[in-house]
């Protein structure tokens, strides 16, 4: 009996399993597009949040028919509810339908969490939000646009099809535009060639007639009158069948390119029988010279290939969500270890106990020796905590990268050296602490000792042993001719701060003799002392009135500082896809047993640090009880193998 996917058999009548294997390129076009929108330099896309449900994903071109494989997927979302996300089922729906035709079996990563609308996609594009902080159509650059965009063409999820605009029809220029394409998601080119046409491997495209809809009658527009993409046709003559014939067709036979049934441009064989196709940029994998090596190897040895695609496949599926402690799986022990684009840590060391109350006491003296150690030791930890992104959970302190390359090399990051070096006697003199415990230890105390609402200190960091976590996608990000209250925006955003969380860490210390006060923003009104082309932009739109605010309340400030500040230092800090270890962990530094009493300051953090964050994604979005209900062991339940 069929059991993956009874919801399509039944809806259309079929009898058999089989009928489940004209679905099973659908599905994984719909886990590729709603992944493949992954982007790098922000982290932005990807199918955390199962946006692809939402405008504007579901009305890209490139995702036409999408919305049928998401109804087709409804009964399944159904029966098990909250215990299944929309991002895990379409990622389960992908993995299941390529195994379903002989692929080995994939790993799988749960643990997404839905987001309620597809907000957080309108800066992909297109979109009015998208135009203003990376222009493409508005000037004019559609089919070539720039990173950090991710496709070179808006509404498409990559590139032309039928080749650049600037070069149509011709593979090689389709290569580099391939390469380009692919870059911004962060594959080298074995994973590029790999991805595509392991993806290709499988399924067709559709389009027949160049007139949509298709066809009269009850098929109007379904079964063989379907039109998505206007190009028509499959890439091998067994389509619901895992092979690497794809591969040896495109060396093997000769190719001529010509108008298909939908309208456009695509290759068919001229020295074959076989009713398939190739598009301008399948071909590019053969045209290129990177590229053909690879494409040659995977013709001859379906093995490399089937290693090299299921390592693509997991992490173009995987890639927005962040290190594996953020995975969960019915079956822990086949979560894949840490990945290389993971940003991997050693285990922590459980039996070290540390003396946090000795290292907070020898940073302390190393303050009141030298006031300029309130400011450099506040902008390490800030520096070293700046790279955390909500969009893909990655960056953070936990690792303390900014010890090495790149991030020591960052301009952002000078001056951090220097106060690493002063903080080395404490390293040698606390046995056990790490470098990113001692460093956030080291902020939290000056940030304190100039004037902020004591905090509570959660430890257990521990140290990377170089800086290959640290891709330069994490550095500050700057953007041509941008007006820098965007680029505020955008920072907070993408580290998942409200904009009150945001504004109040510009007034962090800076200067030896600067006490963590109001007076910042008081001056800033003023316009009394330097500021910064960034710090300007807190007078403008959304963020002036903050700034009013803050000015005029000393207390209302320390607050909402203390929560962004240790919302920065313990983001990082993952227990599963939305809990955070330092929930219930407190680790004293000061004499005395008890947490931090902020008398009535707590609830007023509860309060105010919601306050303005509409289309700001919180670190703990979704439903409140989707952790539990996701650590269920449902997910591989909800999709099985087709028996035939």
């Amino acid at each position: 009996m069929c059991d993956i996917f009874v919801a399509l058999t039944f809806r259309f009548s079929h009898e058999s399993c089989r009928a489940v294997l004209a679905f099973s390129g659908l599905m994984i076009r719909l886990a590729w597009h709603c992944n493949g929108s992954y982007r790098e330099f922000d982290g932005r896309g990807g199918c955390d949040g199962g946006r692809i449900r939402f405008d504007p994903e579901i009305n890209w071109p490139d995702n036409a028919n999408l919305d049928k494989a998401l109804q087709l997927l409804a009964p399944i979302k159904e029966k098990y509810g909250s215990s299944l996300s929309w991002g895990d089922l379409i990622v389960l729906a992908g993995n299941t339908a390529i195994e379903s035709m002989g692929f080995p079996k994939l790993p799988f990563c749960g643990g997404r969490v839905d987001d309620a609308d597809g907000s957080d996609s309108l800066i992909l594009g297109p979109s009015d939000a998208q135009e203003e902080l990376t222009p493409c159509v508005s000037i004019g650059q559609q089919g070539m646009c720039d990173s950090p965009l991710g496709p070179t063409t808006m509404g498409l999820i990559y590139v032309n099809p039928e080749g650049p605009v600037s070069d149509p029809d011709n593979p090689v220029s389709s290569g580099l535009d391939i390469r380009e394409a692919f870059s911004r998601m962060g594959f080298n080119d074995t994973e590029t060639v790999a991805l595509v046409g392991g993806g290709h491997a499988f399924g067709k495209a559709h389009a027949a007639c160049p007139d949509p809809p298709c066809g009269e009658g009850a098929m109007r527009g379904i079964g063989k009158n379907t039109f998505t993409s206007g190009l028509e046709g499959a890439w091998t003559p067994q389509p619901t069948t895992w092979t690497n014939l794809y591969f040896q067709n495109m060396l093997n036979l000769e190719w001529e390119i010509g108008t298909g049934p939908g309208g456009h441009q695509q290759w068919a064989p001229t020295n074959s029988d076989l009713d398939i196709i190739m598009l301008t940029t399948d071909l590019a994998l053969r045209d290129d010279p990177t590229y053909l090596p690879i494409s040659q190897l995977f013709a001859e040895n379906i093995t490399a290939l089937e290693e090299q695609f299921a390592a693509a496949w997991y992490r173009l599926t995987t890639a927005d969500m962040g290190p594996p402690e953020r995975c969960i799986n019915d079956k822990p022990e086949e979560i894949p270890p840490a990945q290389w684009w993971q940003q991997p840590l050693p285990n922590m060391m459980l039996a070290i106990e540390v003396d946090y109350i000795g290292a907070r006491s020898k940073i302390q003296a190393l303050i009141d020796e030298d006031s300029n150690n309130i400011a450099a030791f506040a902008n390490l930890a800030h520096r070293c905590a700046a790279t955390f992104r909500v969009t893909d959970h990655k960056g953070g302190c936990n690792g303390a990268r900014i010890r090495f390359a790149p991030e020591s090399e960052w301009p952002e990051n000078a001056g951090t050296a220097d106060a690493l070096a002063t903080l080395e006697a404490v390293k040698d003199e606390i046995p056990g602490i790490s470098y990113a415990d001692l460093i956030v230890l080291a902020g939290q105390t000056a940030i304190e000792t100039a004037g902020g609402i004591e905090m509570d200190f959660c430890g257990g960091r521990v140290d990377a042993t170089d800086g290959l976590g640290s891709m330069d996608a994490l550095a500050p990000r700057y953007y041509n001719d941008t007006a820098q209250v965007l680029l505020v925006r955008d920072d907070m955003q993408v580290k998942g701060l409200s904009a009150k969380e945001g504004v109040a860490l510009f007034a962090r210390p800076k200067n030896s003799d600067e006490v963590l006060s109001n007076e910042y923003f008081v001056q800033l009104l003023a316009g009394e002392g330097e500021y910064d082309e960034y710090e300007m932009a807190l007078l403008e739109e959304e963020f002036l009135p903050i700034v009013e605010e803050f000015a005029g309340d000393d207390s209302k400030f320390k607050v909402i500082f203390r929560s962004a500040w240790t919302k920065m230092m313990t983001a990082d800090r993952y227990d599963g896809p939305v809990g955070n270890v330092c929930t219930d962990r407190i680790d004293p530094t000061l004499q005395r047993d008890a947490p931090v009493d902020v008398e009535d300051g707590e609830e007023m953090v509860s309060d105010v640090s919601r306050e303005g964050d509409e289309g700001f994604r919180s670190l703990n979005s979704g439903n409140p009880s989707m952790r539990s209900d996701l650590v269920v062991g449902l997910f591989l339940g909800a999709l099985t193998l087709c028996l035939l």
